[in-house]
């Protein structure tokens, strides 16, 4: 640790701006749509209702994503940390480190004081009285490695949930649930379907109007899973139809 640290340098402030801003973003958009995933497939109106909380806890999350120790995590990456511009031994107290990332939310307006301001700061800086420093020399790479598989892991399980959101859009999915509901066996098999597991794997394809689909599908009921799998075929003339079906 350095016992007088120096001004962080730009570069450094504006890569651990940017890893904070995408990683938070990502994770809370990801846990957005875990937490209301059922509503945003059936009851979009649902997730009007949900989105003044949600953008509270986004809100509140940037404003104190700098709360340990007054480094984030792109910060603590790069061996920066906020500290008192009167002071800067001195980590500020909750209330500074609150009102400096308040306008977070003008996060361009937040860079561009950064890049081209006089001072070097951002607005919340000069309203909290607070600077970033530079406290240790070294990078931490695991940190930034961290940061970077992060942000690979969820662009993966983003576009899972996209992908799977959108075959349980399509009406042969919608088909395939018809048809399982009204079979019977596969309901004594179960014991009453109570609902159908999170993911499902399979494929839609369309040829004009033609269409096949094959959807692996885990039923959940009160004694026991099963997981089926079902095909479907469309023509120009009818609609989707199962043409087989096993469990």
């Amino acid at each position: 640790m350095d016992n007088n640290p120096q001004t962080a340098d730009t570069g450094k402030r504006i890569i651990a701006f940017i890893i904070d801003h995408i990683l938070l973003s990502f994770v809370l958009v990801l846990g957005f749509i875990i937490v209301s995933w059922e509503s945003i497939l059936n009851n979009p109106d649902e997730v009007l209702r949900l989105s003044p909380l949600f953008l509270t806890i986004v809100f509140l999350c940037f404003c104190l994503k700098d709360i340990v120790g007054g480094a984030s995590f792109g910060k603590r990456a790069l061996g920066l940390a906020v500290r008192c511009s009167d002071d800067n031994s001195v980590t500020p107290h909750l209330g500074k480190l609150f009102l400096r990332n308040i306008l977070s939310c003008l996060w361009f307006v937040e860079l561009l004081m950064i890049l081209v301001g006089k001072d070097k700061k951002k607005i919340g800086d000069i309203l909290a009285k607070t600077n970033v420093y530079s406290i240790s020399n070294k990078v931490k790479p695991t940190a930034i490695i961290f940061a970077g598989l992060s942000l690979v892991l969820v662009f993966v399980i983003s576009l899972l949930f996209g992908v799977t959101a959108i075959m349980k859009s399509d009406d042969s999915y919608k088909t395939a649930i018809s048809y399982i509901e009204e079979n019977s066996e596969i309901k004594s098999i179960v014991g009453g379907i109570t609902r159908y597991g999170f993911f499902i794997t399979g494929n839609v394809s369309y040829t004009g109007e033609d269409g096949s689909a094959d959807f692996l599908i885990k039923v959940i009921g009160e004694k026991r899973s099963l997981t089926v799998k079902i095909s479907l075929e469309k023509s120009p003339d009818t609609e989707w139809t199962v043409i087989d079906i096993s469990y």
